[in-house]
């Protein structure tokens, strides 16, 4: 017994303890919590995983609220004045997040609201289209450009569809804008082909906090063989032995 005690207070153990801790305390969740404006929601209403919104007034300025985390804070200012047109206000956090917010002024509801897509339908793929969101991340192939078809609600409405073509192999920004003001936004990424060994390539490919996993991982496991193996040598013999 006293061997196994040794073998707990070893500095392999102790290490591994303060590798853990620090670990889990490195990796806290960080995210704003809420954003409003005038202590009004967006559209659509904020969430962390959301990053671009909408919001309609007639104020000279607004006054945007940010409900900040323990672990993540933000660039906001409290008051911001408007332009006679639109609007954009960019919201940076801590996390080297961006939150995006288009305001636009003077707002007719009844007129504004003639004038939107009801959808947008890309060939082969399916992004669950959302008038109120306007951030979209899909996954391609190989294709040099994509079909996107979008419905509008009004047949004189004025659509742009631009970046749509010559995708690299990182990320790429296809912006559909409805009349010069409403704008949507599709993360595009292309799917990697990989030729090498697999377990290889997810190793290289993998987030350092995998890594930091799999290597407390390798190193636990090592420490409790070591443990088995002198209880089995020596601890095991001994009472054998007597």
């Amino acid at each position: 017994m006293n061997l196994f005690f040794y073998l707990v207070n070893t500095n392999c153990m102790k290490k591994n303890i303060l590798f853990l801790i620090l670990l889990i305390g490195h990796y806290k969740v960080c995210a704003l919590e809420d954003i409003k404006i005038d202590n009004q929601d967006l559209i659509p209403k904020f969430n962390k995983n959301i990053f671009v919104y909408n919001y309609f007034t007639n104020n000279e300025e607004v006054k945007v609220n940010v409900k900040e985390s323990k672990n993540e804070t933000s660039d906001v200012k409290d008051t911001y004045n408007l332009n006679e047109m639109n609007n954009e206000i960019k919201i940076k956090t801590s996390n080297n997040q961006e939150y995006i917010i288009h305001i636009s002024k003077n707002y007719n509801k009844n007129m504004k609201d003639e004038s939107y897509i009801k959808d947008i339908k890309i060939e082969g793929y399916e992004i669950n289209f959302d008038k109120n969101i306007h951030d979209y991340n899909i996954t391609i192939n190989d294709e040099s450009n994509l079909i996107i078809n979008c419905d509008l609600s009004n047949d004189n409405d004025y659509l742009q569809i631009l970046g749509n073509g010559n995708f690299n192999k990182s990320e790429n920004l296809i912006t559909i804008i409805l009349n010069n003001e409403t704008k949507y936004y599709i993360h595009v990424y292309k799917t990697l082909n990989v030729s090498k060994n697999l377990n290889e390539v997810e190793y290289k490919e993998m987030s350092k906090i995998k890594k930091e996993i799999v290597k407390f991982g390798l190193v636990t496991i090592s420490c409790i063989m070591v443990m088995i193996f002198y209880y089995i040598l020596f601890i095991n013999k001994t009472t054998i032995h007597i």
